[in-house]
């Protein structure tokens, strides 16, 4: 139920911005990058990503 929530949410944003402390994305925040790179919505991270 919160992931299809996430994805409605991805859905009517412009961009997502993914709050990566010390770099660690867990699994369900890498689901819903990959979905929001399908839509083609932009992503921007708090730390850079390797």
């Amino acid at each position: 139920m919160l992931d299809e929530m996430h994805k409605q949410k991805i859905d009517m944003s412009d961009e997502i911005y993914v709050i990566n402390v010390g770099g660690y994305i867990g699994e369900s925040t890498k689901s819903e990058i990959e979905y929001a790179k399908e839509k083609g919505k932009r992503i921007s991270y708090l730390e850079s990503v390797k």
